[in-house]
C-alpha cells in the first residue's frame, strides 16, 4: 500500500573475502538457537539475529510495553507505543528503519506513477540503528548482534516515560537517558513463526554519581524508600505484518471508531486529502454468500492466568455480551473467550505474545481498566488487544454504584458489596473495555439518549439499560425512584453499539474497494439524524459546549435527571453510616463514600451548567440533515441557571450532617462542598461560556440569552439575601459570595489578548482553548454588574441587624471598590 512497503529489496552486494567471520566462529557450539520469524541465537550475554533474506524489507510492527516497574513508579502492562519498522541490508551492514504511512499514493497500474515517485521522494525512512554483519547463514542470511538494541534506551522504543510520568528525571547532564549498561541485560527471548517477544531489564541512573543525598523521593505509599536507580522490565514485541493488508474501511465522523490517518495524494486533485481508516479486527466470512456466517478466524480473548477464579464467569459474560452485535452484522460466534492454557499444558504461552488477545489482572493500586490494541498502520487491522483490569477498579465501581444506586438496590447498602453484585459490575467494565478493543471510542452523547420516563420504566431499563452505548461514561441509574420498581440499574450493550458494530464490520461482497462501500455506509450512518439513539459525539467534538455530551450523568433532560438524582442523594446520605462503618475499624470508607457522593452530585450539576450557552451538535454531511449546531432557547438556559442557584449554590442540610462529618473532619468542615461550588461557579464564569452567549446573540439578537442578562441573573441569585428587609447571610453563602467576587476580580485583572495558539491552529477555527476574555463583552458587563452590586451591598448593610452579615457586606463593597479602581 505504501511505497515504503511496495518497493522491492535490492539484493545485497556480495561480501569481499575476509569481511565476514566463519558462521561457526560467531554462532558457536555454546549458542542456544531457536527458529521462527528469525533464527535467534543466545551466545553468552549476546543476542544474535539471523535474518532470512525473504524477511528483509518486510513491514513489521515493533510494540513496547512495561512488564514490571519499581514500586510506586508506573504500572506493569503500561503500553509505551508501537512503530512500524523494516530490516534492510546494504553490503555488510544491516539497518533497522522506521516506516511511516502518513503519506500515501495508492494507485493502480504498472510501475511508479509520477505522484508515487513524489511521495517516495518526500518520505525518507529514518534509521534507528545500524549493525555489522558478522557472518552469513543459510541463503546468505545476515547474522547480526542486536544486544545493544534490546538493552539501550533507544528513543523510538523508549520506556523512559514510566519515570517522567511520575515526575522523575533519568536524563544525565548531556540530556541523554542515563542507562547503566552494566546493569541492563536481555532477560529472555521467545521466537514464533510471525513474531519475536523479548524482555529486557533496563536500569536507569536517577542520581548522578557523587551526589551525597538521594534526589528523588518515592510516593509515601511505596516501601522502596529513596530511589537512586530504577530498573524496568521492558517487553519488546516484533510482529511480521500481513503480506496482504486487510481491506480498510474509511472512517465517518458520525460513527465513533479509533482511526489511522494519512495524507492521500492519489485523488488526482491539486490538493492533499486527509483520510482515515478505522481500527477493527479482520473478520471474513467462511461462506461469503451467506447473510450470517461464522468467521474464518474469530476474535478470541484469553482470560489470563492471574485473574482470580471467582471473577472468570463475569469476565466471560462481558466478552460474550458482544456476540449478538456481531451476529446482527453477519458474523455468528464472532467473538470468543477461553481460559489461558495452564503452565503444564503450554509452558510457552505468554500473555505478552502479540498473537494473543488477553484479559489481564494487574496487581497495582490503580482504580482503572484499559482496552488498548495493536494494529496494522497500513489498514487499521487490529492484530491483538489487551484488557487490563487493575486491582482497585472494583473499589471505585462500588463507590459509583453505592452513591448512585444504594437507594434503589438493597444489595448496595453494605460495603463491600456481595460478590454477585461486584461480579455484575466487573461484567459491565469488561464489556466496556472490549468495546474499545474492537475499535469503538467513548460515545458520551449516548448518555443523553434515553428520556427520564424511559429511565424510570422497569421494562425499558431491563431491555436497554441506562445509556445507548456501553462505551459511554453514563454509569448507573440514579434517575429512577424507589417507587418505580426499576431493578436493572447498569449499562448494557445499547442500540448504538449494535449500530456501530454493524457499520464497522458488515461486509459488502459487491464492493471492490473502500470507495465502493461509501454509499452504503453513508446511508447507514445517516440513520442518526432521525434516531438520537444512534448519535455519536463527545470525544472528538464540542464536548465542553454540547449539553447532550455527558460524563457520569444520564438522561435527555439534565434538569429533571439531576432533580431526581438529588432526591436519591438524600436517601443515600441516610444509609452512609451503616454502610461504611464497622466495629473496631476506622472511618476511611465513610470519608471516601462521602467524597464520592459529592463528586456524583457535582457531575450532575455540571450537566445542567452546560445548558447555559449550550450548543447541541447533530452530525450531518452534505445532503444528510440540516444544521450541525443548534443553540438552546433562552428560557431553557435561564431555567438551568435558576436550578443551579436553588440546588447547586444553596447548601442542603443533608450535606452537612454533624453525625457524618464529625467522624472524619476536624477542620474545614465545609471545605469539600465549597471547593465543588467554586468549580461549578468557575464553569459558569468562563470565557467559553461568555463567547457562546455572544454567538447566540449575534445569530438571533431578539432571542439570545445575552451576557448582560446572564450576569444579572447569576449575580442576583448569588446575592438574593440583599433583597430581604433585614438581610442575613450564613457562613456558606458568605464564602460563595467571596468566591464570586474573587473570580470576577481575577478575570478583570487578566492581561488582554488571546491565549497562545499552537502552530497548527486554524486562525478561522474557534476552539474552547482559544477563547480570550478580550474577545467578549465581559469587561463592560462585569464592571456594570459590580457597580450595581456595590449599591445594593451598601443599602443592605444599613438594614441588616446581624453583625457578621454587616461586616461581610461592607467587606464585599470595599472589594468591589478596589477591583474597579484597579482597572481605571
Amino acid at each position: 500500500m505504501s511505497p515504503a512497503v511496495a518497493s522491492s529489496q535490492a539484493p545485497a552486494a556480495a561480501p569481499s573475502p575476509g569481511d565476514l567471520k566463519a558462521y561457526g566462529d560467531v554462532v558457536t557450539k555454546a549458542a542456544v538457537s531457536t527458529r521462527g520469524l528469525f533464527t535467534v541465537h543466545r551466545v553468552g550475554n549476546r543476542v544474535l539475529y539471523e535474518i532470512p533474506p525473504d524477511k528483509l524489507g518486510r513491514a513489521m510492527l515493533w510494540y513496547t510495553e512495561v512488564s514490571k516497574a519499581p514500586e510506586g513508579v508506573g504500572n506493569g502492562g503500561l503500553a509505551i507505543g508501537s512503530r512500524c519498522v523494516r530490516w534492510e541490508r546494504t553490503g555488510n551492514r544491516v539497518y533497522l528503519r522506521l516506516l511511516s504511512f502518513g503519506k500515501r499514493a495508492d494507485v493502480l497500474g504498472e510501475g511508479l506513477s509520477p505522484i508515487q515517485r513524489a511521495v517516495q521522494e518526500a518520505s525518507m525512512p529514518a534509521v534507528v540503528m545500524g549493525f555489522d554483519v558478522e557472518a552469513e547463514g543459510e541463503g546468505r542470511a545476515p547474522v547480526i548482534d542486536v544486544t545493544r538494541l534490546l538493552t539501550a534506551n533507544v528513543d523510538e522504543f523508549s520506556a523512559e516515560r514510566v519515570f517522567t510520568q511520575s515526575g522523575i528525571s533519568v536524563r544525565g547532564p548531556d540530556g541523554r537517558a542515563n542507562v547503566d549498561p552494566s546493569r541492563s541485560y536481555v532477560e529472555g527471548i521467545k521466537v514464533f513463526p510471525d513474531n519475536i517477544e523479548s524482555r529486557s531489564v533496563i536500569t536507569f541512573r536517577i542520581a548522578p554519581p557523587g551526589i551525597p543525598e538521594p534526589v528523588v523521593q518515592l510516593p509515601p505509599a511505596s516501601s522502596a524508600g529513596n530511589l537512586w536507580t530504577g530498573s524496568l522490565l521492558v517487553h519488546y514485541s516484533m510482529t511480521l505484518l500481513p503480506e496482504k493488508p486487510m481491506r480498510p474501511r474509511l472512517a465517518d465522523p458520525r460513527v465513533g471508531y479509533f482511526v489511522e490517518s494519512y495524507e492521500d495524494y492519489s485523488k488526482g486533485e491539486n490538493r492533499v486529502v486527509l483520510r482515515h481508516y478505522i481500527n477493527r479486527f479482520r473478520l471474513e466470512k467462511k461462506d461469503p454468500a451467506a447473510a450470517v456466517s461464522e468467521p474464518v478466524r474469530p476474535i478470541l480473548f484469553y482470560i489470563g492466568r492471574q485473574v482470580p477464579q471467582k471473577w472468570r464467569p463475569y469476565i466471560r459474560q462481558g466478552v460474550e455480551d458482544w456476540k449478538p452485535a456481531f451476529e446482527a452484522a453477519g458474523f455468528r460466534d464472532a467473538i470468543r473467550v477461553q481460559d489461558a492454557p495452564g503452565e503444564q499444558d503450554d509452558p510457552g504461552w505468554d500473555p505478552e505474545d502479540t498473537r494473543y488477545s488477553v484479559i489481564r489482572w494487574a496487581a497495582a493500586p490503580l482504580a482503572n481498566a484499559l482496552g488498548p490494541s495493536v494494529h496494522d498502520p497500513r489498514s487499521g487491522e487490529v492484530l491483538s488487544a489487551t484488557v487490563f483490569i487493575y486491582q482497585d477498579i472494583l473499589k471505585v465501581a462500588q463507590q459509583w454504584y453505592f452513591t448512585m444506586c444504594a437507594a434503589l438496590d438493597p444489595r448496595a447498602r453494605t460495603l463491600p458489596f456481595p460478590d454477585e453484585l461486584k461480579g455484575e459490575l466487573l461484567r459491565y467494565i469488561v464489556a466496556h473495555e472490549v468495546g474499545h478493543t474492537i475499535g469503538l471510542r467513548h460515545n458520551h452523547k449516548a448518555s443523553s439518549a434515553f428520556t427520564v420516563q424511559q429511565l424510570r420504566d422497569p421494562a425499558f431499563t431491563a431491555k436497554y439499560g441506562t445509556v445507548a452505548s456501553i462505551t459511554s461514561y453514563g454509569r448507573f441509574n440514579y434517575v429512577a425512584q424507589p417507587e418505580d420498581g426499576v431493578t436493572h440499574l447498569m449499562p448494557k450493550l445499547g442500540p448504538y453499539d449494535y449500530f456501530a458494530v454493524d457499520w464497522g464490520y458488515r461486509t459488502f461482497p459487491e464492493a471492490a474497494s473502500p470507495e465502493d462501500e461509501r454509499q452504503a455506509l453513508d446511508a447507514m450512518a445517516a440513520q442518526q439524524i432521525e434516531n438520537p439513539w444512534l448519535r455519536f459525539g463527545g470525544e472528538d467534538g464540542p464536548a465542553k459546549v454540547d449539553p447532550t455530551v455527558k460524563v457520569q450523568s444520564i438522561g435527555a433532560d439534565p434538569i429533571e435527571s439531576t432533580r431526581l438524582g438529588l432526591l436519591n442523594f438524600d436517601r443515600v446520605m441516610d444509609l452512609i453510616l451503616p454502610a461504611t462503618t464497622r466495629l473496631g475499624e476506622d472511618f476511611t470508607e465513610l470519608k471516601e463514600a462521602y467524597s464520592g457522593l459529592l463528586d456524583s452530585r457535582h457531575a450532575w450539576l455540571l450537566t445542567v451548567a452546560d445548558m447555559v450557552g449550550g450548543v447541541v451538535e447533530t452530525r450531518s454531511l452534505g445532503g444528510r440533515g440540516g444544521d450541525q449546531f443548534a443553540r438552546l432557547p433562552r428560557e431553557q438556559q435561564r431555567e438551568a441557571l435558576r436550578f443551579l442557584l436553588e440546588f447547586g449554590f444553596k447548601t442542603s442540610p443533608s450535606l452537612r450532617r454533624p453525625e457524618v462529618l464529625n467522624k472524619f473532619r476536624y477542620l474545614g468542615i465545609a471545605d469539600p462542598l465549597q471547593r465543588r461550588q467554586r468549580l461549578l461557579l468557575e464553569a459558569l464564569l468562563s470565557g467559553t461560556r461568555y463567547k457562546l452567549l455572544e454567538d447566540a446573540e449575534a445569530l438571533d439578537p431578539a432571542n439570545g440569552y445575552t451576557l448582560a442578562q446572564f450576569f444579572a441573573d447569576l449575580q442576583g441569585g448569588l446575592f438574593e439575601e440583599l433583597d430581604a428587609e433585614s438581610p442575613v447571610v450564613d457562613v456558606g453563602r458568605r464564602e460563595l459570595q467571596r468566591q464570586y467576587l474573587d473570580h470576577v476580580k481575577a478575570q478583570l485583572a487578566a492581561p488582554p489578548g488571546p491565549p497562545a495558539r499552537g502552530p497548527a491552529a486554524d486562525p478561522d477555527e474557534a476552539s474552547v482553548a482559544g477563547v480570550s476574555l478580550s474577545d467578549t463583552d465581559f469587561r463592560a458587563v462585569a464592571r456594570n454588574s459590580l457597580e450595581a452590586l456595590s449599591r445594593k451591598l451598601g443599602s443592605a448593610a444599613s438594614r441588616t441587624r446581624d453583625e457578621m452579615t454587616g461586616m461581610h457586606l461592607r467587606d464585599c463593597a470595599r472589594e468591589i471598590e478596589l477591583t474597579l479602581e484597579a482597572r481605571r
